[in-house]
């Protein structure tokens, strides 16, 4: 019943730990690579065949005012497209800035925190 999560580069981190690490049974990413996937086709790259090698439910977070939701919506196809249990999740502009946006997990919990804990309980419970 090991989860990981992170937050921007800590949500990348997320995905090559669980893509990894056969322990971990679900991931939690909150913006991963919002700020630099627009300028680094090495992770890009990098990033998308890790998805490959993850196994277990993936949660891609992001606020609609975040650096780029281009991460969150490729790495989203690449999962349907590999048939990868995950869910993307949108949720409305936080704050005045993609500053505000990329950092709305620590200002805004209560946003989150149900959908996240409710992913996690599904994803963690054994299955009978």
């Amino acid at each position: 019943r090991v989860a990981v999560a992170g937050h921007s580069f800590g949500g990348q981190l997320t995905l090559l730990e669980a893509s990894h690490d056969r322990t971990v049974r679900a991931a939690v990413t909150f913006g991963a690579a919002a700020a630099s996937w627009d300028g680094s086709p090495e992770l890009r790259d990098r990033l998308i065949e890790t998805l490959r090698g993850v196994s277990r439910p993936v949660m891609l977070i992001q606020a609609a005012n975040d650096y780029s939701l281009t991460p969150s919506s490729a790495m989203d196809g690449e999962l349907s497209r590999l048939s990868k249990p995950h869910v993307r999740k949108i949720y409305p502009a936080f704050g005045d800035t993609q500053t505000h946006g990329h950092n709305f997990l620590y200002f805004d919990v209560a946003r989150w925190e149900q959908d996240v804990f409710a992913f996690l309980e599904a994803s963690l419970t054994p299955q009978k």
